[in-house]
């Protein structure tokens, strides 16, 4: 066995989340290896309570005592003006000796391989990386830990980890985002709030209904519940053992939205069933990890019901919670009758008082806190499975109503005293050695599972007179470690018989001892002084880029016209496109360009003097990044090489191993939020990057200045990329690969209680993509666009028709032209916005041009 297989055949990590300090311990105190917190910036669960640095420095140092991990989120885009606030915060977290920076931005991962290499860099579910290609392309940048997608399957998991050795981490429990991480724009677009930067709104968790083109409802007489966005909760307690088999070294559950209480009770079932991993390697390879009874404190403390995600295989309509989007809580019985003030339950399980329930009624749902509870007429503390009981109750429900604990008074108790302040239990066992001789000092060894100290006695050592010093007088007095985080486990004795040793200077030795063990061990720390100068060297690097750009030739001013088919490329070319985009992902609904039709499109283009693009899918998983890299190979062979635009970390990659100066671009779904991230890209060799369509027109002004900027200006706005499809998981019986593909039957629609319909499509490897309901148009903003000098703007018309596309880009050239040649009259934009009403009568969004995000 190498040196990789031995370290990953350890047992895994169990990563633990927390929202305020009270999480925080509920998670060490029940058996976290590590946990990952917020900060109170930078963080992707903004709303959540979070850590000032006073707090953190607490939590890290309780965490260490007990040799528990902490690692800090970062992870969402950093905007330019954020950066001084990133530096600071970045050295405090070092000087306070977090373990790990969790983090979604490349740019911001380059800096920190510059400013600070000696802070550990974990990649967040939000890189979107959920291939070997994408987690070879984080070795290059540093990271030591990657947490794949939660869309990879275990298949999948096994391959990455046998073919990288940073360390792997997948979600096993909690809340699951419907859409890609990373690449959900949905409640960005909606109303501002970005998920990239931590202030996501969760409108997945709302009411849609399917609808097609002429607006009716596909699943009125299915009964299928209106929550077609919102997930079950994951949860893979019984995938425990595969997992540790693949090589993952850290499981991490979600919830640092979540109470203490929920994070205790989780991580507790959790540590136990990773401890019986080891009984079912021994033989007792059936016997399930958790109990009965512990699943369905699982499931008490909170679900959506469970799934397993995409651990196995696309579960289609199983994976969804479509009836509500909160927690369901347990069954416990049906309403038998109701009056005067009470109400009878049938119990199929206990009720205690201060539980809370509620019942699932024809009108809906009602919760309410039990108090007391009577049975046959006598008040009792509890209500057990099978008896039939009263509560008093003032609502309205009726006999057959269902009944379902959503809050457990008991188990909530259980969870508030495991971290209760006073009675911490996490401790680490010390071994003791007590040697000497009388007229000596005692010396006085202390181990833990990592470190070793040694003291000596005040005194030195006498004959007895009267107590002699005996291991169980010395075992007592040493073993009073009260509330520190140690117990004493084993003790050597090796003095003279009948020798003793004042009990003060004892419990001195053992107090120093202790003392000693609590200083942290010092670990690579960076001086302010230094790390100021590394600060300075990067900005002095940034500016003479800067430099050097400024000396570059600006480009020519280009239109760039994304589309999908050969139909619309050559609407495009009619409208008088001078560089195309084609290829990206292939609609069901649509042809799409098939590998040959990519070959003969670039040789037309070429021969029309048309700069073409081959567009790569915002998507791949393992299999379709090795179908990729057969086609790049192929393309390799033609006559001339095709330019590529790469739109994920694993397509870059991809590229690079046939051929290091393929000339590529950079699509928008890669995140470039900020300078640090566009210099990233630039310096890799990109010709273009896209800027995201997050940033506010004062933000794409200030990154202009670098050549090749390209900005969406006009088309669909995508705000959602799933694994999930509802068309197939409602209409088509999907399942694994089995789908009747009634997408391609006719045009859908998600319809929101507002009456909004959110144009679904569904792509080649049946992943859904749901677009805004209106249409970006800048058009009227191009006069500004065109003196920020921005070189390059996209009509983004992956979805419109030949007849719409050829007036669209004939409009924007007429348009772009005019204002790159100066003339006596000023361009205005009425004419050309009469003509795009007429084709969009549903209206136009201006997207985050003005508005930004939070």
């Amino acid at each position: 066995m190498n040196e990789l297989e031995t370290e990953k055949s350890l047992s895994p990590e169990l990563l633990a989340p927390a929202g305020s300090f009270e999480a925080f311990k509920a998670a060490v105190e029940n058996g976290a290896d590590a946990v990952y917190l917020g900060g109170k910036s930078f963080s992707a669960r903004a709303s959540a309570a979070n850590f000032d640095l006073e707090e953190l420095q607490k939590a890290v140092r309780y965490a260490h005592e007990r040799q528990v991990k902490v690692y800090v989120t970062a992870n969402i885009l950093i905007a330019d003006q954020e950066f001084q606030e990133l530096l600071n915060y970045l050295y405090a977290l070092h000087e306070i000796g977090v373990d790990a920076v969790i983090l979604q931005d490349v740019g911001v991962a380059e800096l920190i391989n510059k400013i600070l290499p000696e802070m550990d860099i974990h990649a967040s579910t939000q890189m979107t990386v959920n291939t070997s290609w994408g987690v070879h392309h984080l070795e290059s940048l540093g990271f030591s830990r990657v947490v794949l997608a939660r869309e990879t399957s275990a298949d999948e998991m096994k391959y990455i980890a046998n073919e990288t050795p940073l360390e792997i981490e997948v979600f096993v429990h909690g809340a699951l985002c419907i859409g890609y991480s990373g690449q959900c724009l949905m409640s960005s677009f909606i109303g501002g709030r970005s998920g990239n930067r931590g202030t996501c709104a969760q409108p997945c968790r709302m009411t849609y209904q399917l609808v097609n083109d002429e607006k009716q409802n596909l699943l009125a007489q299915k009964n299928t519940g209106e929550h077609l966005l919102s997930p079950r909760d994951l949860n893979l307690a019984e995938e425990l053992a595969e997992l540790e088999r693949i090589g993952i070294h850290s499981l991490k559950v979600e919830g640092r939205m979540k109470r203490p209480e929920y994070v205790a009770t989780v991580i507790r079932l959790y540590r136990q069933a990773i401890d019986r991993i080891g009984d079912q390697r021994e033989g007792n390879g059936l016997a399930p990890l958790l109990t009965p009874g512990e699943h369905q404190e699982l499931l008490q403390v909170f679900n959506r019901d469970f799934t397993s995600g995409y651990f196995r295989e696309n579960l289609g309509a199983d994976l969804m919670s479509y009836s509500r989007p909160n927690n369901r809580g347990t069954r416990l019985g049906r309403v038998t009758q109701v009056e005067d003030g009470r109400l009878s339950i049938k119990l199929e399980a206990a009720l205690h008082p201060g539980d809370g329930i509620e019942f699932w009624t024809g009108r809906g749902r009602e919760g309410v806190t039990v108090g007391q509870i009577w049975k046959s007429g006598i008040e009792v503390t509890e209500g057990l499975h099978g008896e039939t009981v009263q509560i008093e109750f003032l609502g309205i429900a009726h006999p057959g109503d269902r009944v379902f604990k959503t809050n457990d008074a008991l188990l909530m108790e259980k969870a508030r005293h495991s971290f209760q302040e006073g009675r911490e239990q996490r401790k680490n066992p010390l071994t003791m050695r007590l040697s000497g001789h009388e007229g000596d000092k005692l010396c006085l060894e202390v181990m833990d599972t990592q470190r070793k100290v040694t003291v000596y006695s005040a005194g030195v050592a006498q004959r007895a007179l009267k107590r002699p010093l005996t291991f169980d007088y010395a075992y007592q007095q040493l073993g009073r470690l009260g509330t520190t985080p140690f117990w004493l486990d084993k003790l050597e004795l090796e003095t003279d018989e009948g020798i003793m040793l004042p009990v003060s200077d004892l419990n001195e030795m053992r107090r120093l001892a202790v003392e000693e063990l609590l200083q942290i061990a010092p670990r690579q720390k960076v001086d302010r002084q230094t790390y100021k100068q590394r600060i300075e060297l990067w900005k002095q690097r940034q500016a003479e880029e800067r430099t050097t750009l400024i000396n570059l030739q600006k480009p020519i001013p280009q239109i760039s016209v994304a589309v999908s088919d050969t139909s619309t490329l050559q609407a495009a070319l009619k409208g008088g496109a001078k560089r195309v985009l084609i290829g990206g992902e292939h609609w069901r609904s649509r042809r799409g360009f098939s590998l040959d039709e990519i070959k003969t499109s670039f040789a037309d283009c070429r021969r029309q003097g048309v700069d073409c693009v081959w567009r790569l899918p915002r998507v791949l998983n393992q299999s379709q990044s090795d179908n990729l890299l057969a086609d790049i190979k192929k393309a390799a062979e033609w006559e001339h090489k095709p330019k590529l635009m790469v739109s994920n970390l694993s397509e870059l990659e991809i590229m690079k191993s046939i051929d290091s100066n393929w000339p590529f671009e950079v699509d928008y779904s890669l995140n470039v939020f900020n300078e640090a991230s566009l210099a990233y890209f630039w310096r890799l060799g990109a010709m273009k990057v896209t800027l995201s369509p997050e940033l506010h027109h004062e933000q794409l002004a200030h990154l202009a200045r670098w050549p090749g900027a390209e900005v969406i200006v006009f088309g669909d706005l995508e705000m959602m990329v799933s694994e999930y499809c509802p068309v197939g998981a409602t209409l088509g019986g999907k399942k694994g690969d089995h789908c009747a593909r009634t997408c391609v039957k006719e045009p859908h629609f998600l319809r929101d209680r507002m009456r909004y319909n959110f144009p679904v499509e569904t792509d080649e490897e049946c992943r859904m993509h749901l677009f805004n309901v209106k249409i970006l148009n800048l058009y009227e903003e191009l006069a500004q666009i065109r003196r920020m000098e921005i070189s390059t703007i996209r009509l983004q018309l992956t979805r419109q028709t030949p007849g719409q596309i050829k007036q669209i880009v004939r409009l924007f050239n007429e348009a772009w032209n005019s204002l790159n040649v100066p003339k006596k009259s000023a361009w205005t934009s009425n004419d050309g916005m009469s003509e795009l009403t007429s084709l969009f009568p549903e209206g136009f969004t201006k997207g985050h041009f003005f508005r930004g995000v939070l």
